[in-house]
């Protein structure tokens, strides 16, 4: 009983000695405590400048437009520019405080700018009823009374901070209070008082809110050192309550903390060293850990002082009583509440598995067949090569080369073979190099050469010209003759790229364009062989949100029936304005839409809002006209190009005798059958069918009248030429006069001067489009035409 109540009263002194410990470590947090709670408080003051500002600049413009009708507008435009200047202030402000990650200027000094901030721009709005107050109208009294009180209301939780708060509301709302005081009637002087005790309202809510902000922010900080402090306790007790002698193989060994020496080991230690249990009383940690003296072993244990972590890994050598070592690795952990205290260390010798590490990292780093680095570590040592050149100011140069038509002796000859020059195209390549050169395989026939310690791009030349020469002689397979070349593009750092991502995409592009220059050669990377590239990507990048951000439009050119000199209707075409690319090409963005998948959500959206806005034509123009809407062939392929016809019908209600569809002659040469299906629904639908750019592709009378076509579209090309060119002006002659055979309606595109009016009009053609009668104009200037020609009828 006595041993009992001896162990209950150290464990009550322990409990109590923690209990103190985490008391005062709490109390030092303290004012780390109330550290952070300042700078969340300065971070959400900030973090909500910017849109408070913009609101708030949104109110005041509209306030301000309000006001416009009632007074002069130059002193309004003074204290408009005054309010911008000091939003403008504010915004800086924010901005500043959100990119000084090293805060050189204190907490403090922060409040007070924003408290600064907060007061010019109360003290500017609210100057607005000071200087602007409308006494005579009692609907503008109630207007400048209810705007200082929303910009309160909406502010009174945005500000976790009294003192800001209250500047604000008192700039805001004093001025209104005094001015329906000095108006001096009973009515005023009440609305006066009643927004004074409101004031007092929103700085009591505002008040205690704060109040409240401040307790929950550093209630969480307690919690969060408390739980922190309680899982360092938790670990030490851990630590020392572990299991410390076991039955496993491993070695353990209980140390004296500040000897070094052995007070206890487990019989794992005992075989696998050689030493007796008594001999063990005599040896230090060091004579085992052959790798460590004193002093790097202590500062091993550093880490583990205090609880800061709960065991350090070793990797070493230890060696036994024979003087034989092993590689091992070893756990080492510390308890400072033993007296003396202990270190423990469980040991694992490693041998077996560092053999198989070692394999591990071969297969790892090394292609298999060839004996070369693989892409793997090639990569790694890139960046590592790049980071000495940029240090020694040096070149590199990084060749990527692949071997042309290689699929044909794998597929001809056999993997064995291709194996086989693999091989022996490693050799040779190494047989190019200096050590200090860097091969690698990084694909099938792929292979990469880095080049270090460059002083011009001449050198990278040399190396590669050697290598396309050494493929001039055959490979020796099995008594066989097999010829292969190489196809080379070459980086340079820093000229063509400072990091190692841009540099491999352009050692690439070189590579496939010295391919496209003929094989068996090599190219340098030019800038102009990516800029087409990136172009590409940086469109396509802006025109996968180009339909959400309401970017696209459509623009409409007028069709001219010339023989009653009336318009008829108009084709739509898709223009795209991006805020940072300006206006792109149709020429540029219609293909990559197609290529990435875009154009069937773009084309449906331009079937409907083609057929809203033909709609919309029956308000100007007593003309029953119809809208000309271009179809992708990917449309077709889709399937839901009659879904989006008759869905884009329905919602505008355009009678489908209005709507064209202008399809391209690739479109009519696929082997399926599908687009024909497609075009008889449609035609069967009562949808008139278009041939745009006849005479440009692969023209033929078969499908003219295999397919249910009502127009023949001759394209501009061949227009423009007309006056210069007698080809072009049989070949329009002869589509003209084969159209009216097939009695086809023609639509002559691209008219821009007289001339070529004139010889279309001599060949009964009646229905034209071109810059001579008007570009592809928006909508409303369409409707404008519209109604200009409805004026003349």
């Amino acid at each position: 009983m006595t041993g009992v109540k001896i162990k209950t009263g150290v464990c009550w002194i322990k409990f109590r000695s923690h209990r103190l410990k985490l008391l005062k470590l709490m109390t030092c947090k303290k004012s780390d405590i109330e550290q952070k709670i300042q700078d969340d408080r300065l971070d959400l003051l900030f973090g909500r400048s910017t849109s408070a500002i913009l609101v708030l600049f949104a109110i005041c413009t509209v306030y301000l437009l309000l006001l416009s009708g009632r007074y002069a507008w130059q002193p309004l435009f003074a204290w408009y520019a005054v309010l911008i200047a000091v939003l403008l202030g504010r915004w800086s402000l924010a901005r500043y405080y959100a990119r000084a990650k090293t805060r050189l200027v204190s907490s403090a000094s922060w409040l007070k700018m924003f408290r600064f901030g907060i007061f010019a721009a109360g003290l500017s709005v609210g100057g607005l009823n000071l200087l602007f107050f409308p006494h005579e109208s009692l609907s503008y009294q109630l207007l400048a009374i209810m705007f200082p009180f929303g910009i309160t209301a909406g502010t009174v939780t945005m500000l976790p901070d009294f003192s800001s708060f209250f500047i604000y509301v008192t700039t805001l709302m004093m001025p209104v209070v005094m001015q329906t005081v000095l108006i001096g009637d009973r009515l005023h002087a009440g609305i006066g008082i009643l927004t004074f005790i409101l004031i007092l309202f929103f700085l009591k809510f505002s008040k205690d809110f704060n109040d409240n902000f401040i307790s929950s922010m550093r209630l969480r900080y307690e919690n969060r050192i408390l739980v922190e402090d309680l899982e360092q306790e938790k670990n030490k007790l851990i630590n020392r309550l572990g299991r410390i002698l076991n039955d496993s193989s491993n070695e353990i060994f209980i140390a004296d903390a500040n000897t070094l020496n052995c007070l206890q080991v487990n019989m794992g230690a005992v075989e696998n060293l050689g030493y007796s249990q008594d001999e063990f009383a005599d040896i230090n940690l060091l004579n085992i850990f052959t790798d460590l003296d004193r002093h790097s072993f202590i500062e091993l244990l550093a880490p583990l002082h205090g609880g800061r972590q709960e065991a350090v890994i070793h990797k070493g050598i230890n060696r036994r009583k024979d003087g034989t070592t092993y590689p091992m690795e070893a756990r080492l952990q510390l308890s400072t509440i033993d007296n003396p205290p202990i270190v423990v260390a469980t040991v694992q010798d490693v041998t077996e598995r560092s053999k198989w590490e070692e394999k591990l990292i071969y297969q790892a780093n090394y292609d298999q067949l060839t004996g070369l680095f693989n892409r793997h570590y090639m990569q790694s040592y890139m960046e590592s090569a790049l980071t000495r050149a940029r240090r020694y100011r040096q070149k590199v140069a990084l060749l990527f080369m692949d071997l042309d038509n290689f699929k044909n002796i794998n597929d001809t000859l056999g993997h064995d073979t291709g194996d086989e020059v693999l091989k022996q195209t490693a050799t040779r390549i190494r047989s190019l190099l200096r050590e200090s050169d860097t091969p690698a395989r990084t694909g099938g026939d792929e292979f990469t050469i880095l080049l270090e310690g460059l002083e011009e791009n001449a050198h990278a030349e040399v190396v590669a010209r050697k290598l396309v020469d050494i493929f001039k002689q055959p490979f020796m397979v099995k008594g066989r003759e097999v010829y292969t070349s190489p196809s080379i593009g070459i980086g340079v750092y820093p000229d063509d790229g400072e990091s190692l991502d841009p540099l491999m995409q352009y050692a690439d592009m070189a590579m496939y364009q010295a391919k496209e220059d003929g094989r068996n050669n090599y190219r340098f990377f030019s800038r102009e062989m990516c800029r087409a590239s990136e172009e590409q990507m940086l469109i396509t990048n802006h025109l996968r949100y180009a339909l959400d951000k309401n970017e696209l439009s459509l623009h409409f050119q007028p069709q001219i029936d010339i023989s009653r000199g009336r318009i008829i209707g108009a084709e739509a075409l898709l223009r795209w304005h991006n805020h940072e690319l300006g206006d792109v090409s149709p020429n540029q963005f219609i293909p990559l839409a197609e290529n990435m998948g875009f154009i069937e959500r773009i084309g449906t959206w331009v079937l409907e809002t083609a057929c809203q806005e033909a709609m919309r034509w029956r308000e100007f123009s007593s003309e029953k006209l119809q809208v000309s809407v271009n179809i992708s062939p990917q449309q077709f392929r889709t399937g839901s190009l009659i879904t989006a016809v008759d869905r884009a019908l329905s919602l505008s209600g355009l009678p489908s005798d209005q709507l064209e569809l202008e399809i391209t002659e690739s479109l009519l040469l696929q082997d399926s059958d599908k687009p024909l299906n497609i075009l008889k629904t449609l035609y069967d639908h009562g949808v008139s069918l278009a041939l745009d750019d006849f005479g440009t592709g692969y023209s033929s009378l078969s499908y003219l009248k295999r397919f249910p076509l009502q127009v023949l579209k001759i394209d501009r090309s061949f227009v423009r030429d007309l006056e210069e060119n007698k080809n072009s002006r049989a070949l329009v002659e002869a589509i003209i006069a084969m159209a009216h055979s097939l009695k086809l309606e023609i639509v002559a595109e691209g008219i821009e001067n007289e001339e070529q009016l004139d010889f279309l009009r001599q060949r009964d053609v009646k229905i034209i489009q071109g810059y001579f009668f008007s570009p592809p104009v928006p909508a409303e200037k369409f409707h404008a035409m519209l109604q200009k020609a409805k004026s003349f009828t």
